[in-house]
């Protein structure tokens, strides 16, 4: 885990439910990189894992056969990854970042659009990657983009699902005590981590009270429906959007998608749902937070601010968007029994073999679908429910983690999901070790884990100055 350098604490004026308000949050002189920004969002806004979805039909078939046993692993397509256009794009962001290097005056400014430009630069590279098939390449961007996985925090995960495990070898439920045995026996033996705690009581009923107080109004669910279809949370989404108060975001919901969660385009400014997706209500107010409350608001925060490319944020800004995003939902609830992104964690290390064993598609798979099986039997559900619940999430989460990849090569998979756990603990520390740093995580695209990112926005003012204008 990242050792974090907080030698003083910020002065920072409150600005709780006003944070909503975006509209107050205007610029007494035009941001330092008015004149790049733009160039930089025409060129530089995608998202990668935009790129790594496919056909559903498709992929669908190969779910079938892979499930039946007539191959070893997927095929997956990439059906919006286009070589040519993505040496264009390439072309246009080295043009960029020569041009800044070379005539950008502001230090500031000039070092972290080269920061990331670098970064934009290498996910361009990677699609390249996944486009010919370069497994070895893929890996390499993947890691430079996303960090090197931790393996204190792969052994801590298995520490903590072995320990779960370990209550049941003896229960009086022969099925349940045979698959406990069964997933220890699976799970891999790992020294014990250096880790930090989890967060105190205090700590979380901090965040908590600061959470409702800022971020609160948005959770109100219009239809009175235990469980929420498409249309409904796309109403509720719509609602906390105009809460926020910018018309450029839309919500839309995604006819056939492949995919079977909730997320933010970025590059389109919208919020999609798959249209078979459903949510409780306490998850739909979850989701809220985390979709509308971090991800969109930070975006139009950090687009008027001093530095515009807050909008779409600074260099490895991701682990702490996720971080802060995982830690409201928690926060909401006010408990944290473990930090969030375990599963993708478990998967990403799995492959990588961070216990010493890489593994390809199915031996990641098999592994996952006895850990849900054992989930699903401790949730008191039936043996058949069981079974078909833990072969679902087990091909999604496998699905998920080798997006990008041929499946067939142990250790290379794309290693995003990692920033979920690893942003989560981060954060947590964060608020832990200096609280009022909270009140500015929607400032902007920013890691709050990051000295270097503290360093940037204490350059340009952003811990007074424009949380100042926010209350106005």
């Amino acid at each position: 885990m990242k050792e974090l350098f907080f030698n003083h604490y910020y002065v920072i004026i409150p600005v709780m439910s006003e944070m909503l308000n975006n509209k107050n949050l205007k610029n007494e002189k035009p941001a330092l990189d008015e004149h790049l920004y733009a160039a930089f969002m025409e060129a530089g806004s995608l998202q990668s894992y935009e790129y790594l979805d496919g056909d559903k039909e498709f992929r669908d078939n190969q779910k079938r056969k892979f499930m039946a046993g007539e191959i070893q692993n997927p095929s997956l397509d990439y059906p919006k990854i286009n070589i040519s256009e993505l040496e264009d794009a390439e072309s246009v962001l080295v043009s960029l970042k020569a041009n800044v290097i070379s005539t950008e005056k502001n230090e500031l400014v000039r070092q972290v659009y080269r920061w990331r430009l670098n970064e934009k630069i290498a996910e361009i590279r990677l699609l390249k990657a996944v486009g010919s098939k370069d497994m070895h390449r893929f890996e390499r961007y993947s890691e430079y983009i996303y960090g090197k996985p931790s393996k204190d925090i792969f052994a801590y995960s298995i520490g903590t699902i072995r320990s779960k495990a370990e209550q049941f070898v003896d229960s009086d439920n022969v099925i349940l005590r045979d698959t406990a045995k069964n997933l220890l026996e699976l799970m891999p033996m790992m020294d014990q981590p250096k880790i930090t705690k989890l967060p105190t009581q205090e700590t979380v009923e901090y965040a908590h009270r600061q959470t409702l107080s800022e971020l609160g109004s948005l959770t109100e669910i219009p239809s009175e429906s235990a469980s929420l279809d498409a249309p409904m949370i796309q109403e509720a989404f719509e609602l906390a959007l105009k809460k926020i108060g910018d018309p450029e975001w839309s919500v839309v919901i995604n006819e056939g998608s492949s995919r079977t969660g909730i997320s933010t385009n970025q590059e389109q400014k919208t919020i999609e749902i798959p249209d078979s997706r459903t949510v409780t209500r306490k998850k739909l107010a979850a989701l809220i937070l985390h979709e509308i409350g971090t991800h969109a608001a930070r975006r139009i925060n950090g687009e008027r601010s001093h530095l515009k490319l807050l909008g779409i944020g600074l260099d490895r800004y991701e682990v702490g968007e996720e971080g802060i995003a995982t830690m409201r939902e928690q926060a909401l609830v006010n408990k944290v029994d473990d930090f969030r992104g375990i599963d993708g964690q478990l998967a990403i290390g799995l492959c990588l073999g961070l216990d010493g064993q890489p593994r390809d598609f199915r031996q990641v798979y098999e592994i996952l679908e006895k850990y849900y099986l054992f989930k699903n039997l401790i949730s008191k559900k039936e043996l058949p429910e069981s079974q078909e619940k833990a072969q679902s999430s087990a091909w999604n989460r496998t699905l998920r983690t080798f997006r990008g990849t041929d499946c067939n090569t142990p250790g290379a998979c794309f290693t995003k999901d990692t920033i979920y756990r690893d942003g989560n603990i981060g954060i947590w520390d964060v608020i832990g070790n200096n609280p009022d740093e909270m009140l500015r995580f929607n400032i902007g695209k920013y890691d709050p884990a990051n000295p270097r990112h503290i360093w940037i926005l204490e350059q340009i003012g952003i811990s007074d100055k424009d949380l100042s204008n926010l209350e106005r």
